[in-house]
């Protein structure tokens, strides 16, 4: 970012834009201050998510705690705004320098979480959006962290159990040391078996959208004829595998059941790569998303991803989904509302591994690179 007379001042400026008698309450990575004026927020230069920062080009994230006048400054009268109430103060964003502070514009709080009188955290849109400049700037690049392989493409249909294992050792760290909690019963199939093995180390596996069950909570279901290992979000569907003590199906088909069951088109051990794609993608700390894409338009992502050899994903849920994959990137394609168009999710490792997407003829709603 050009530093001009424009848009570098001295600090004291900015906090002077607060007005007289102003307060100041440090949170992580940043200060707020609260006056008669204005709200001022500067902020360090980073790119830290347990502190607040400039998250994307449009979006400053303010991490707490931060104390009751924070609290009502940005979330304004409770619980509702009455006719007559004089609008909020303005809030100015700076980014500390070190010769003055940069003014990345005046933001809008888009969402707040609050608990007793403290702000927990708190999202701002930033609007204009910034420029490459300002953002690195306020964000500035870091080293690049080693590439995860893609060489368990190779796996996914002569071995998916091992092609789930690279991929999630890759992609999840560890973060338990405890072992299954409970003994894994001789007729889950090999599949499910190791799915929860992998999971005690990496307890993400098991999903923060839909859910894997743990061990200890899958059970027949009502007929006693399929076992109901997995749920989604709010309850919509789950899915199931033949109950069958002592049976010889090594790889079952997943039984998807909404008000009647339909198969997935892929066998457990692949459907829970599957899963793990799904998961990994959602529940990312970095995404990119864009919706009503039109199909016309995918090769331009295919030219830096690659698709995963499998048939679609949540198919009888009218959702067939597809997934495509580069080095830390993990993308889910879906079908849009409109015909002829598809949505897409991506998640990474890391934002650097997102930069090059930004160079593709896509209209990213969100992205994070």
């Amino acid at each position: 970012m050009q530093r001009t007379s424009q848009n570098l001042i001295d600090t004291d400026a900015a906090l002077n834009l607060a007005g007289r008698d102003a307060e100041v309450f440090p949170v992580p990575g940043a200060i707020v201050v609260v006056g008669p004026s204005s709200t001022v927020i500067i902020a360090h230069p980073g790119d830290d998510p347990e502190v607040s920062g400039v998250w994307n080009a449009q979006e400053f994230r303010l991490v707490g705690p931060a104390p009751a006048p924070v609290v009502s400054r940005l979330m304004g009268p409770m619980p509702f705004t009455t006719p007559g109430t004089p609008p909020q103060p303005l809030v100015h964003l700076f980014v500390r320098l070190d010769d003055g502070c940069v003014h990345l514009g005046v933001v809008r709080v888009s969402m707040c979480e609050a608990g007793e009188d403290v702000l927990i955290r708190c999202r701002l849109r930033i609007s204009p959006p910034l420029s490459r400049e300002s953002l690195d700037c306020a964000r500035p690049p870091t080293t690049l962290p080693l590439r995860p392989a893609l060489d368990w493409l190779g796996d996914v249909h002569t071995n998916p159990g091992r092609a789930l294992e690279r991929f999630v050792t890759g992609w999840y760290p560890v973060t338990s040391t405890q072992e299954l909690a409970a003994d894994i019963p001789r007729s889950i199939p090999w599949a499910l078996a190791d799915f929860y093995r992998l999971a005690a180390h990496r307890p993400a596996m098991l999903g923060s959208h839909n859910r894997i069950k743990p061990i200890n909570k899958v059970h027949p279901d009502s007929s006693a004829e399929h076992l109901v290992f997995g749920v989604e979000c709010q309850g919509g569907w789950t899915w199931s595998i033949p109950w069958e003590p002592g049976g010889s199906d090594t790889d079952p088909t997943v039984w998807f059941e909404d008000s009647h069951p339909v198969p997935e088109e892929e066998p457990l051990s692949r459907f829970l790569l599957q899963f793990a794609l799904e998961e990994a993608t959602l529940s990312a700390v970095y995404q990119a998303s864009c919706d009503n894409l039109p199909r016309h338009l995918l090769p331009a992502l295919e030219s830096y991803l690659q698709r995963v050899p499998l048939r679609p994903f949540l198919s009888p849920a009218d959702a067939p989904t597809d997934f495509l994959v580069a080095p830390g990137l993990v993308a889910r394609v879906g079908p849009s509302w409109d015909d002829g168009k598809v949505d897409v999710w991506i998640g990474a490792q890391h934002r650097s591994f997102l930069q090059p997407l930004n160079r593709l003829d896509i209209p990213w709603r969100h992205f994070d690179g």
